[in-house]
């Protein structure tokens, strides 16, 4: 039969073959056009890696073939001998591939199975030969040899054979890629999932060896059809026997009728899986979530643990926020819903984790307490289903162009994407992925002109469009194109101030692949003119084209990135230095229009104009008139676009870089640099600079700023802010034991962990304190706040204990600072704040 379809996952699992041995066989899971699924069984591929003499330094030396023969008999005749097997490579083959961009002759080593690579690779550099693409992972290899890519189409050629969890399997004689309108992917089911548990004791953390889960919430939904939700909710009967089986049981039949595509939580592979997973562990209860009926796969892999089901894309959308939501600081689930337009929190039921238990608890006095409980647990998934409508379209495409399946590649760092986009491209050319890495060493990074400090008018940000993707086009930068000592100067392209050369032809390896990315972006933005902003093809050309830009803007960091096998430190630091270069070229050709240049870094600069140089007339008009002949006398005589990024009406700096509040003319309020964007400070130290930077910039009334400053300072010495906008909150980046300094979330999470509730934060969690008034430094007098019974103005209740915010050092050194670093530009010392001193912007308007 044939059957063509959208790959959606792919794994492998080892049978028995005919003779007893043990076999890889490749698993594709697809949908058909109309959302059917079906699997795809693909016995014929094989394990492989490659091997190849030596290289010398010259790039046009060539090992003699006497030489490749020889390690070639040297390979086939490895023999590891183990307890219960004997291991040896499986047949050995002589291969011609580029290395970049010279052709070289080596070894393609075939192996029984996947995991004999890592034992057998190392025995072949024993016998003196270089290792390369043999830590590519086997499902991986499939895709990249098969031209296959997730969310696109699949053609398969085969018999149709039963399989017990499939209403359809193929076991396939051929598989190609078939190439698909991604506005035909068929709609995906979607399911969130959130946990709540009610602590012994009711109050601190929950451990899943002791307390139950008293509710698992699902949303879920089919495509853009209707969001359901549906809670699971254990009885009070059952709490007291610490019996959630039913619980339990509940969720999983769930997933086995609806039969998602993709799972999402939030946490979830650090918090709700592993805690799921202990809870039916003690009730006895197989985890069978994979759509093969095979049970959760836990994997450990950097600072967060990875959660692996088989047939269904897992994905923690906390990671994605980690890696890609930069601009919130305090990344709790409702802190994301609310930035990205998902919900906001004063629409919602937002509960502490103390009032959680209080709700659970305490229900048999009102029904409507625990009602409360319920809404906030459908707030929550409904929640997390949102943000996986914002964020997973994004990630398909991505998955799509890297060619990864979706759950791996939502915890890759774009480092780590580029490589596996390269290393997919490699293939398609012919080329091979060199070995790992290089010796890191600094180099030089982009010029930045330090900003004028102070508050400016009518200024302008002047951006140049995707500056070093284009400066490695224009020049052709690639590691095969580097050249150490070039023969003619007419051939290749000099780096200004650092020397470095690049060949002029042929076309380098990441050349030939940015510019095929630039085209098809170009492409996508023309074709997206065809269509109404509003509509279905819109939106989703301007995700794809997103992707790209994404992926395009990486390259440059990931030639300097050593952990790269692509690394090439003088790509890096040749890019840098043509951007240095014409960035004050740029900053020379706005001041011969007039412009003051008052900052620049990297890739951008802001100018400002004078009084003088527009003295009648529409203003604004004027200045963007002006500034436009600058974009385009730049754009013309250099290499690179220049654009007018935006018009400020007000912006001020603070003398460094990449720290400056601006008011858009649009009446919208841009921070960059400032403690607002920290994640050491407090929410009231965040509310209080933002309220000022808006005082400053609209209403142009730094008195009134220090006004309310003051009145800020007031309402804390007298208890009247609430804990929560006290409350720090601090990442532990390693287990408490690995710091050698106790900082002050550190200092807390092992006050938590010693105190009756015995709370232990994982690594990668938050750990939320406050500063407590007593003797020591203030690291010392961090208290965690998941441990505080109740508050009263500024005392804390805990264990029987009462203790004093020490609100001393959130006016010294969380408000004040946080006002000063703005008030100081219009004369306010640190003595303002305490004394009746007033300020005016008169004679601080540049």
């Amino acid at each position: 039969m044939e059957k063509e379809g959208f790959l959606l996952d792919v794994d492998y699992r080892t049978e028995k073959d005919g003779e007893g041995q043990d076999k890889p066989v490749i698993r594709l899971w697809c949908k058909s056009k109309d959302g059917t699924g079906f699997i795809v069984l693909d016995k014929t591929f094989e394990p492989y890696f490659y091997a190849f003499p030596y290289f010398h330094p010259h790039p046009r030396s060539y090992a003699p073939d006497s030489d490749v023969e020889e390690k070639k008999r040297l390979v086939e005749e490895i023999r590891i001998v183990r307890e219960d097997e004997e291991i040896s490579v499986k047949r050995v083959e002589f291969c011609q591939k580029k290395m970049l961009g010279v052709n070289r002759r080596g070894l393609k080593i075939f192996t029984m199975q996947p995991r004999h690579v890592p034992l057998l690779r190392e025995e072949v550099r024993k016998a003196g030969l270089v290792v390369l693409e043999a830590d590519i992972l086997f499902a991986i290899r499939y895709l990249i040899d098969k031209r296959l890519r997730p969310f696109d189409g699949v053609r398969v050629e085969g018999e149709e054979i039963e399989l017990d969890y499939a209403d359809t399997a193929i076991l396939a004689s051929n598989v190609s890629y078939n190439e698909m309108d991604s506005g035909k992917l068929p709609a995906l089911k979607v399911l969130a999932f959130d946990c709540e548990m009610a602590t012994q004791g009711g109050h601190g953390m929950p451990s899943p060896r002791r307390d139950p889960i008293v509710i698992i919430s699902v949303a879920y939904q089919h495509g853009d059809s209707e969001i359901k939700s549906k809670l699971f909710v254990l009885t009070d009967e059952d709490y007291e026997a610490g019996d959630d089986a039913k619980v339990l049981r509940g969720f999983l039949d769930f997933i086995d009728q609806f039969q998602p595509d993709v799972i999402v939580g939030y946490n979830s592979d650090g918090f709700d899986w592993p805690y799921i997973r202990e809870r039916a562990r003690l009730q006895g209860i197989q985890l069978t979530v994979g759509a093969d009926g095979s049970t959760v796969r836990y994997e450990r892999g950097g600072m967060l643990p990875s959660v692996n089901i088989p047939g269904r894309l897992n994905v923690d959308l906390f990671k994605l926020a980690k890696r890609d939501l930069g601009s919130v600081k305090v990344k709790k689930l409702e802190n994301v819903a609310e930035f990205l337009g998902v919900m906001r929190k004063d629409e919602r039921t937002n509960l502490t984790p103390r009032e959680i238990n209080e709700c659970w608890f305490d229900a048999s006095s009102s029904a409507s307490v625990r009602e409360r409980l319920y809404e906030y647990s459908k707030a929550d998934v409904v929640s997390t289903l949102g943000i996986a409508g914002k964020m997973l379209p994004l990630q398909i495409e991505l998955s799509k162009m890297i060619g990864y399946p979706l759950d791996e590649l939502a915890k890759m760092g774009r480092g780590r994407q580029v490589e596996a986009f390269l290393t997919a491209e490699a293939f398609k050319r012919e080329e091979l992925v060199p070995a790992k890495g290089g010796t890191e060493k600094t180099f030089e990074g982009a010029f930045v002109l330090p900003p004028e400090k102070g508050l400016h008018e009518d200024v302008i940000a002047l951006d140049f469009s995707s500056m070093y993707p284009t400066i490695m086009i224009s020049f052709n930068i690639s590691p095969d194109t580097f050249v150490d000592s070039p023969e003619a100067e007419d051939d290749v392209y000099i780096a200004p101030e650092v020397g470095h050369a690049f060949r002029k032809a042929p076309d380098g390896f990441f050349k030939r692949i940015m510019s095929d990315l630039i085209t098809r972006r170009r492409a996508i933005k023309t074709e997206m003119k065809s269509y109404d902003k509003n509509s279905d093809e819109y939106r989703l050309l301007d995700i794809q084209q997103q992707s790209i830009k994404i992926l395009t803007n990486s390259f440059y960091g990931y030639t300097g990135w050593s952990a790269a096998k692509f690394y090439k430190r003088e790509c890096a630091e040749a890019t840098t230095a043509w951007g240095r270069h014409f960035i004050k070229r740029t900053v020379k050709v706005a001041e011969e229009f007039g412009f003051k240049v008052i900052y620049g870094d990297t890739d951008s600069i802001f100018v400002e104009c004078p009084p003088e140089l527009v003295l009648e007339g529409d203003r604004k008009a004027a200045i963007l008139k002006k500034a436009r002949e600058v974009s385009e006398r730049v754009s013309e005589e250099l290499p690179l676009e220049l654009e007018l990024q935006d018009f400020y009406k007000a912006i001020f700096f603070t003398g460094k870089k990449k720290r400056y509040a601006a008011l858009t003319d649009k009446g919208e309020i841009v921070v960059r640099g400032l403690e607002v964007r920290r994640g050491d400070w407090c929410e009231l130290a965040k509310e209080v600079q933002t309220k000022v930077i808006e005082l400053i910039l609209k209403e142009k009334d730094p008195e009134k700023a220090m006004r309310y400053v003051k009145s800020v300072i007031s309402e804390l010495k007298e208890g009247g802010v609430p804990l929560e906008k006290l409350t720090i909150h601090k990442t532990l980046t390693r287990k408490i034991s690995g710091y050698e300094t106790k900082q002050a979330h550190v200092i807390a999470a092992e006050r938590a962990l010693a105190s009756p509730l015995r709370i232990a934060y994982e690594v990668g969690s938050k750990v939320p304190y406050v500063i407590l008034k007593g003797p020591g430094k203030t690291s010392d007098r961090a208290f965690p706040v998941d441990v505080i019974e109740r508050s009263e103005g500024n005392e804390l209740h805990a264990d029987g204990e009462k203790y004093l915010v020490d609100l001393n050092y959130y006016i010294q050194r969380q408000v004040v600072p946080v006002a000063h670093r703005v008030l100081q530009l219009f004369g306010y010392g640190l003595s303002a704040f305490e004394e009746g001193e007033q300020k005016t912007l008169d004679g601080y308007w540049e």
